[in-house]
């Protein structure tokens, strides 16, 4: 635990409270004993990136701002596109982090994979 703060130069108490969401939401468990800790609950291919996300921070949404026409959300229609258009954005950040694994993110993170870029992959050319 303390190597991690170290190593992220995060607080310590920050960490735990991270720590506890991911055993929370099955992504870790820890080890009891001398060199216990936190290990992978998972195999780092079968853990999102998305579910790191939700795990710490609650559901993925861009500024949780409900759905158009809904209880009153938004008093004027050019509002209502922009929310619809947000609700579009949000979905495709979750897709878009669905595609991310801890492995793939360990693997740019030490230089041994792909880092990601923002080519996006164009259909039918």
């Amino acid at each position: 635990m303390r190597d991690i703060a170290e190593r992220t130069g995060l607080p310590q108490p920050y960490l735990e409270q991270i720590l506890l969401a991911l055993k929370g939401a099955g992504l870790v468990r820890s080890k009891r004993g001398v060199g216990g800790g936190y290990v992978l609950a998972k195999n780092p291919a079968d853990i999102k990136l998305s579910d790191i996300i939700s795990a710490v921070d609650g559901p993925i949404t861009v500024g949780d701002f409900g759905q158009p026409h809904q209880d009153g959300a938004c008093d004027h229609e050019g509002q209502c596109v922009l929310l619809a258009i947000w609700d579009i954005a949000g979905q495709h950040m979750r897709e878009h982090l669905d595609t991310y694994t801890l492995e793939a993110i360990a693997r740019a993170a030490t230089g041994a994979g792909e880092w990601p870029s923002a080519t996006f992959h164009h259909h039918g050319h």
